[in-house]
């Protein structure tokens, strides 16, 4: 399948975005990366911004459906947390320079920008505490504040994704192929009601 050129676009601003960082990248360098004239980006995309903000969007709806897939399954909350966390890491593993960007830019732009990356982050937060609160519900996981636990979640699952961009490779590797069942047992024996599956 071809891809668009606005795709085309997006992943050459992931190469540069990642090799220089999103302030000291420039149009041109996207351009040449993409193999297109710097004005044909501007007929796709309005700034720097508004790309990254596309990517960030992608990447975010692209999970999503995992999250109405398991909510609408009988799965037990434990393997749940697993699966999303096998998504999540695997994604990390494949998607290395776009990870380097979705952490390193996620708070770092203007304020209108920012505000539309949080409100992203605050959609996937709500999904997690939606997970918590049907366990919850259904009488597997205790009784806890959902808001608290999702995004202290959250910030554990950001955590373990920056180590890995500060770790020599090996080391790196082993985290990220260990992350999804350690941080699932770490957060489920936390979370599970007593006699809870």
């Amino acid at each position: 399948m071809q891809r668009s050129k606005a795709e085309m676009i997006k992943e050459a601003a992931v190469r540069v975005f990642a090799s220089q960082g999103f302030y000291r990248a420039r149009m041109e360098a996207v351009a040449h990366e993409a193999g297109v004239a710097v004005g044909t980006i501007y007929n796709y995309f309005k700034s720097k911004e508004e790309i990254l903000l596309s990517i960030f969007q992608a990447e975010f709806d692209e999970q999503m459906p995992l999250f109405d897939e398991l909510q609408a399954s009988s799965l037990p909350i434990r393997d749940q947390i697993k699966q999303i966390l096998d998504e999540h890491f695997c994604l990390l593993r494949k998607k290395k320079r776009l990870a380097r960007v979705l952490l390193q830019e996620r708070f770092n732009p203007g304020t209108e920008f920012t505000d539309k990356l949080i409100g992203l982050h605050r959609q996937a937060v709500k999904r997690i505490e939606e997970l918590i609160q049907k366990g919850i519900d259904q009488g597997w996981v205790r009784r806890c504040n959902p808001s608290v636990i999702a995004s202290a979640l959250f910030a554990v699952v950001q955590s373990i994704s920056v180590c890995e961009m500060s770790y020599p490779p090996e080391k790196a590797d082993r985290l990220i192929e260990d992350a999804p069942s350690e941080l699932a047992d770490f957060m489920w024996s936390g979370l599970k009601k007593e006699g809870g599956r």
